[in-house]
């Protein structure tokens, strides 16, 4: 074999460490040209500024070529010696996609197969793989001193990858699994005392039901709780997780549901993994809609990072969506008339039509009209169908939200389907007793704009995305969750509000609500210029919003406090969420949620202060721990004469009558059947005070009672129990459900003596079944009793139209609740129907 090298010279062979040069030298298939504009841009800025640097963020708009910058990046290091070179993704999709661009490009790259290949360890290869091969507790890279040494780490999808992470260090133990039971029993009686109910349903399996275990009670058992995983550790759910978690049990904290039992770090064990936490470079990769403050706990990375990431300046916007509301186009443009005509099999169509559900169940109405359900097994030959060209069947992607790309006519429609929501029970926990705080809202957002990002992956590339479902219409229109959204995306759903408005000129002439939909679809499908032009001029005043100094700051402020609470340091933990107290940097009732983590963090040493501050928590939010000694329930109570001022009130909030119609329109779309229980009944107290009464959820609230209260007078209340997703087929009210009123009644009795109350279930029969009975006079709302009260409440605002909402008339106010039978005496006598027993 010649050897050529002798034939330089003797002049010595260097490999290129600037990336743009380095690019020149690759073997690169012939359809791959010069580094684009953002990409030389990149890699030059990285090259003269950022190389040398411990942490990176790269910020670019999907399509613009993220996976090669990572890839030059990671080979100049290699060729700098700088070695071993490690690329993550956040799943095996993508690891895949990653190696084909490699190839690609003529980068080597490697995989572990399973164990580490030896061209990683000696830098010669990047190794690709995903981010479950790192972090978990029986990793190849090992754990803390025993780690194999990398020296650049580049992590692909920073969000997606964080999320994979948080999942590997958490234990979930199934229902049907032993350590589940054993545990359950374990904290019975601390669960029974959070809420009596909700324990007997998850005793009962139900998959909704959920309570903390609280952190006395899981201080107090944490040997117990050590010794049922230990003996269980071999079972897939915890063998994985418990090398991370067996030391630091008292750092962690416990859900328990009717499916599961969750057992999460507050904070990712991440020094754990010396390969992530000793690398020497770090290159994080993000989407330019999404706001990196949350890693500062999700990879524990410095604020400065993540407010000085590396961008490219020339490009504010990338690609074409035309976003759709239908609801807000007309009323008849229902999620159900929405999946009715996305969900049928097309053999014309020409494109992809793509759909996003939060889950299985709410997946079921595609599938019936003919719909591919993808699940973990099936999805990437599904999505390859889509990228084949396959686009006669609709498909239908459950709680994925990230990870999958779709470009081009893959999916020229992709259908958002109803707000999604989070599988961690850690989550759904912080979401049920801070619904509103920033943490809360964000995570929502972030997973609507990655949702988002599944089409149009270019440049030039171009969607329909129709957004619809009652709760996800509402988060993005709200203002509160609206500043979460990336300016681009922001901007792009003012442009679809104002899209439905000139729909709604259209239809005010004369043309169907449909044909109305169906038209702007085609006008972006077709390339209408008019519609392009349009978009394009409003796109352009799109900003970089940069991120939130102020949920960066409480993010830093959280992780601050949570490592001085495990590093020993108690008070020093308090101090560092007194500051986040002082500086307004929550809500009221977020401000009870780090009540809550004080009362936490003093719990060991100083038990009667952290007794005080649960009570005072609990006092400002009863969604939180209710406190070990118990509190008394706080009776609700209202006077009847100052209903017109209090209804007077709740209207002047509104800026106009628009925003005013819009507020009640939400409300009153899930007062319906079929509604998620929890919508339905945070409806249900949302409308007690838009009709100058004052609610409260007991069952929530206080884990005991009716699922609703309304005090409508002096010593005057309503009850509600709440069945409004069982099926409208069902027959008969079971024994279960009586049962059910009967001991919220007794609740209502011990806690209200003396007092009276309009008994109401939700329910749509109200034939009682031979085994069943009421204890009392209760009357049944069926579907034309509600359908009926909230066509009254409807018409009552919409009297609201000619009105200046901030000088109302208490008389006129008064004249309108008479004339919609909405008076106290209707209310009590009306909208509900006599029960029949069955014989």
């Amino acid at each position: 074999m010649v050897d050529f090298k002798k034939k330089l010279a003797a002049k010595k062979v260097k490999s290129p460490v600037e990336p743009i040069a380095l690019y020149d030298t690759l073997d690169r298939a012939v359809d791959k040209g010069p580094l684009r504009p953002a990409q030389a841009a990149v890699l030059g800025e990285w090259h003269k500024k950022c190389r040398k640097q411990r942490d990176v963020i790269v910020k670019l708009h999907t399509g613009q070529g993220k996976t090669l910058i990572g890839l030059l990046m990671l080979q100049a290091r290699l060729n700098e010696g700088k070695g071993p070179a490690l690329y993550l993704c956040p799943n095996l999709h993508l690891v895949e996609q990653t190696l084909e661009q490699a190839g690609q490009f003529g980068i080597r790259t490697c995989v572990a197969d399973p164990e580490l290949p030896d061209e990683f360890v000696d830098g010669k290869a990047i190794l690709v793989t995903s981010a479950q091969k790192l972090f978990n507790g029986l990793t190849r890279f090992g754990l803390h001193t025993g780690c194999v040494p990398v020296g650049t780490l580049m992590i692909d999808d920073a969000h997606a990858c964080s999320d994979a992470i948080r999942n590997a260090c958490r234990i979930r133990v199934e229902r049907k699994e032993a350590a589940y039971q054993a545990l359950l029993d374990l904290f019975a009686r601390a669960l029974e005392q959070q809420g009596l109910g909700t324990h007997a349903d998850i005793q009962n399996g139900k998959y909704d039901a959920l309570l903390p275990v609280p952190y006395w009670a899981w201080s107090e058992h944490e040997a117990d709780v050590a010794h049922h995983l230990s003996k269980h550790s071999g079972e897939k759910s915890i063998r994985f997780t418990w090398p991370l978690l067996k030391d630091s049990l008292a750092d962690c904290q416990c859900i328990v549901s009717g499916a599961a039992i969750e057992i999460e770090p507050y904070v990712p064990p991440l020094d754990a993994f010396g390969s992530y936490w000793d690398a020497e470079h770090r290159v994080f990769m993000s989407a330019t809609v999404t706001d990196d403050a949350f890693l500062v706990k999700g990879l524990r990375l410095h604020p400065d990072t993540i407010d000085d990431p590396l961008t490219y300046d020339e490009e504010h916007w990338s690609g074409e969506k035309m976003v759709l509301i239908p609801s807000l186009i007309d009323d008849v443009l229902t999620r159900s008339e929405v999946v009715n005509l996305f969900a049928r099999p097309n053999t014309k169509r020409k494109y992809g039509v793509v759909a996003l559900t939060p889950s299985f169940k709410g997946s079921q109405d595609w599938k019936k009209y003919g719909a591919t359900v993808a699940d973990k097994t099936t999805v990437s030959d599904a999505v390859d169908a889509l990228l084949s060209g396959k686009h006669e069947k609709s498909l239908v992607l459950v709680n994925r939200y990230d990870g999958i790309d779709l470009p081009d006519a893959a999916c020229r429609v992709l259908v958002f389907d109803s707000r999604p929501y989070s599988e961690s029970l850690v989550d759904l926990y912080h979401e049920g007793c801070r619904p509103t705080s920033d943490a809360t809202l964000m995570r929502t957002v972030r997973t609507v704009e990655q949702g988002f990002g599944r089409s149009v992956r270019g440049e030039k590339d171009y969607s329909v995305v129709v957004m619809t479902g009652t709760e996800l219409t509402r988060l993005v229109r709200d203002k509160n969750s609206r500043k979460f959204l990336s300016s681009q995306m922001n901007t792009q759903i003012e442009i679809g509000l104002d899209v439905a408005e000139m729909a709604q000129e259209e239809i005010d002439s004369g043309k169907e609500p449909g044909k109305a939909l169906g038209d702007l679809i085609r006008q972006c499908l077709n390339r209408d210029d008019g519609w392009k032009a349009f978009y394009a001029e409003r796109m352009e005043a799109v900003e970089p919003s940069g991120v939130n100094k102020r949920v960066l700051e409480l993010y830093s402020r959280e992780l601050e406090a949570e490592q001085l609470f495990q590093s020993g340091d108690h008070e020093g933990a308090t101090k560092a969420l007194q500051k986040i107290l002082d500086e307004e940097l929550a809500d009221e009732r977020d401000r009870a949620w780090f009540l809550q983590e004080m009362a936490r963090y003093s719990h060991s040493a100083r038990q009667a202060d952290s007794r005080k501050l649960q009570r005072d928590a609990f006092l400002k939010n009863k969604l939180l721990l209710k406190p070990e000694q118990g509190v008394a329930v706080k009776r609700l109570t209202i006077v009847s004469e100052g209903r017109m001022e209090r209804i007077a009130k709740w209207v002047g909030e509104h800026e106009d009558y628009e925003q005013l119609i819009v507020a009640v329109g939400d409300i009153l779309s899930n007062l319906a059947f079929g509604v998620k229980a929890d919508s339905f009944e945070r409806a249900l107290d949302e409308l007690s005070a838009a009709l100058g009464f004052k609610g409260e959820r007991p069952d929530k609230e206080w884990k005991e009672g009716p699922d609703n209260l309304w005090a409508v007078g002096a010593d005057r209340y309503i009850l509600w129990e709440c069945k409004n997703e069982v099926s409208t087929n069902r027959t008969e009210i079971k024994k279960a459900e009586t049962d059910q009123m009967n001991r919220s009644w007794a609740w209502f009795k011990k806690h209200y003596p003396g007092t009276e109350a309009r008994k109401l279930m939700v329910i749509p029969t109200h034939k009682v079944g031979s085994s069943a009975s009421f204890l009392q006079e209760v009357e049944i709302v069926r579907k034309q009793e509600l359908e009926r009260l909230v066509r009254a409440v409807r018409k009552f605002f919409q009297g609201f139209e000619a009105m200046d909402l901030q000088d109302l008339s208490l008389a006129a106010l008064q004249k309108l609740v008479d004339s919609n039978k909405l008076s106290l005496d209707e209310l009590e006598s009306g909208y509900g129907k006599q029960p029949r027993n069955l014989k």
